[in-house]
């Protein structure tokens, strides 16, 4: 294989890529954030703000989206590139999209700062011949069961047509493994910065498919020697039109740039982090975020014993005003002595009671039911 890397094949030293003041490839982390899609400008505005504030470089998002079904959204086109560009450069950030074709090359080349090469057309050799005849650096993402020789012999098809700036993307490889969207083949960036000079970043929300993954993958990312991490944030991901599922809220983007700090120091590389203007409002949101998932894990363990409960009661005792008012009055006390305003605690308790005694209820009502059933 090296004889055919030609022009990707290692050399003496990485390639560190200079952008108008954007190094990748050198000792800092370089930070590309943004929605999968681009669907508004206030969209685009909120995720531009946030990726700034959280340290990062780049703002990502895709225009033109090529889709498993034809059913899907597949972007705003030329609007959409508006919409990017605008918002990345109102808050000093390079912007980087998709391409699926010549034609959407040459709509986006003068616009944008980054060319971004799918995984499904890591082979297109005709698009990757005609983005090597762009002045502009380009994110090669690895297909989705491409070698790594595949993956490197695809970057040589650009450089090879007179581009040096291409930036290697592992975004993880179809597997059997189902638990995940793809598997994150972490030994890919390894081997690939062993054979070849050119930059690696990794983007760990196409791996995962899922959010609560993605903080991991980062940061193994980093530790792998990865010199970039690629993440999708969404300003509302429950309403995104494109992979809500594997899209950070802001704040969770927020809270892991804060993260990445010290996974970079430890393995001797930077990653300046969140800026200090708004390490206020965001931590002390991701704060909250956190608390209420606590809140949230704390309700559910509750809800189990309520139910376990109802199994030594009679259904005409399943409410019981007096331990209500019991445990009411033993958590107001908890509460003021915790400086928590009683009041809250008193009217948050009253929707717990009254759900408890209705799941207790629809207990109760299925299985005497359900016994019932069975001794007719």
């Amino acid at each position: 294989m090296m004889s055919q890397l030609k022009l990707v094949g290692k050399k003496a030293e990485h390639s560190v890529f200079d952008l108008a003041g954007l190094v990748i490839g050198g000792k800092e982390i370089v930070l590309m954030g943004g929605p999968c899609a681009v669907e508004s400008r206030e969209q685009m505005i909120a995720a531009a703000e946030t990726v700034r504030h959280s340290g990062g470089k780049v703002l990502r998002g895709g225009v033109f989206k090529p889709r498993t079904s034809p059913y899907s959204f597949q972007g705003l086109g030329e609007k959409g590139i508006d919409y990017l560009v605008q918002a990345a450069k109102d808050n000093n950030l390079m912007s980087v999209t998709e391409v699926i074709d010549t034609e959407s090359l040459k709509l986006v080349q003068d616009k944008v700062d980054i060319i971004q090469i799918g995984a499904r057309n890591m082979q297109n050799f005709q698009l990757l011949i005609e983005v090597g005849k762009v002045n502009k650096p380009v994110i090669l993402k690895r297909g989705l069961a491409a070698t790594v020789e595949e993956w490197l012999l695809a970057a040589e098809y650009i450089l090879a047509s007179g581009n040096p700036h291409v930036i290697l993307c592992e975004r993880g490889i179809r597997t059997y493994e189902p638990s995940t969207r793809n598997t994150l083949d972490l030994s890919a960036v390894v081997v690939a910065k062993q054979l070849s000079h050119l930059p690696v970043i990794v983007d760990p929300s196409h791996a995962a498919g899922r959010t609560d993954l993605i903080p991991a993958l980062a940061k193994a990312a980093i530790a792998a020697g990865a010199d970039g991490l690629l993440i999708e944030t969404h300003p509302n991901p429950a309403e995104a039109k494109s992979d809500g599922g594997q899209s950070l809220t802001l704040e969770q983007f927020w809270q892991l740039a804060t993260e990445l700090v010290k996974v970079a120091e430890s393995v001797g590389r930077t990653f300046a982090g969140p800026v200090k203007v708004q390490e206020s409002l965001q931590s002390l949101r991701a704060e909250i975020d956190a608390v209420d998932a606590d809140i949230v894990g704390l309700l559910a363990k509750r809800m189990k014993v309520v139910n376990k409960v109802a199994e030594h009661k009679t259904i005409d005792r399943i409410k019981d005003a007096n331990r209500e008012r019991e445990v009411v009055e033993r958590l107001s006390r908890l509460a003021q002595s915790l400086q928590c305003p009683p009041d809250l605690v008193k009217e948050i308790y009253n929707i717990v009671f009254d759900y408890g005694v209705k799941s207790q209820l629809h207990s109760k009502i299925t299985v005497e039911g359900n016994v019932s059933e069975i001794l007719r």
